[in-house]
């Protein structure tokens, strides 16, 4: 699925987070009709799927949908009999990025990643049921791309024909500013470029019977689509596909959140939501000589 060099790339805007709360649907949705999303991932695991699932995937047939595969907040789909190692005393993932991580690299919880693959097989079978064609699969906190989940995510996306998983090289450094040192160095932008960065270059050697987009903007810039949009549309298209992950979201309407992780719960309240909306906004007339387009269309004979 990659382009030819020289030729206009494909470009991807992908909303993470729908149906993780209220105020995320309602972003995403004014995002995909008023702005340059054309495609979201939607949560199973979180407590406004149903919403989402009726508010925007039901009335957007030109938004491409996919997993956001969640491990870290929420409740699991599959029965929490089957997946102990996954919860805690009171149902809700167990896990954080960082624990999950090192968890599964010293292997202290024999059965884990079958448990995992239980869930995913879950999850992905909660949308099939629900009648959505899911088109890739990410991870919420970027689970999918910890070492020997990202093998179970594959595989799983192989059997229920899911043509894409997230696992793009990062081209952030390249839209680099001397203006954005300082506010990088403050958010944690090096330090999470650095370490996802590096998951992918393995995880690059695991893509057996899917595919990725070539290149991902940004985990670098993460909450700074302001910044990075902007300058990534104005550029000259990369060759292949490049798929730019967003987080637009109404925070005014998430007042009352329980998620069971209070990272994620701030993360969704904050500002910076609204920002990444109306980056999301600002940018629809305005998308150089990029080729706006889904990975469900880009799975199709002859592409999008």
């Amino acid at each position: 699925m990659t382009q030819r060099s020289g030729q206009p790339g494909w470009l991807v805007v992908n909303a993470d987070d729908l149906g993780v709360s209220r105020g995320t649907t309602l972003g995403i949705l004014k995002a995909h009709r008023d702005g340059i999303v054309t495609s979201a991932s939607i949560a199973p695991a979180m407590p406004h799927y149903q919403f989402a699932v009726e508010s925007c995937v039901r009335q957007c047939p030109d938004l491409g949908v996919g997993l956001h595969f969640t491990l870290t907040s929420g409740r699991p789909v599959c029965d929490v009999q089957r997946v102990p190692l996954l919860v805690d005393s009171g149902g809700r993932f167990r896990w954080r990025f960082t624990s999950l991580l090192g968890a599964v690299m010293s292997d202290s919880q024999p059965g884990l990643l079958d448990q995992v693959e239980l869930e995913i097989e879950a999850q992905l079978d909660r949308l099939r049921q629900d009648g959505i064609v899911t088109d890739h699969v990410n991870g919420e906190r970027h689970v999918q791309l910890i070492p020997g989940i990202f093998e179970r995510v594959v595989a799983a996306a192989r059997r229920f024909g899911v043509p894409y998983v997230r696992a793009g090289r990062d081209i952030g450094p390249r839209l680099l500013r001397a203006r954005d040192l300082l506010p990088l160095g403050v958010s944690g932008g090096y330090a999470k470029w650095g370490l996802l960065s590096g998951l992918t270059a393995v995880a690059r050697n695991h893509l057996k019977g899917v595919a990725s987009a070539d290149c991902i903007a940004s985990y670098l810039f993460t909450g700074m689509t302001g910044t990075f949009l902007p300058m990534l549309l104005s550029s000259p298209p990369l060759p292949g596909v490049t798929e730019v992950m967003v987080h637009p979201a109404m925070p005014e309407e998430d007042r009352e959140l329980s998620l069971g992780n209070a990272e994620v719960e701030r993360y969704v309240r904050s500002t910076d939501r609204r920002l990444e909306l109306d980056a999301c906004q600002s940018a629809r007339h305005d998308t150089g000589d990029w080729k706006l387009t889904t990975f469900g269309r880009l799975a199709r004979p002859g592409g999008a």
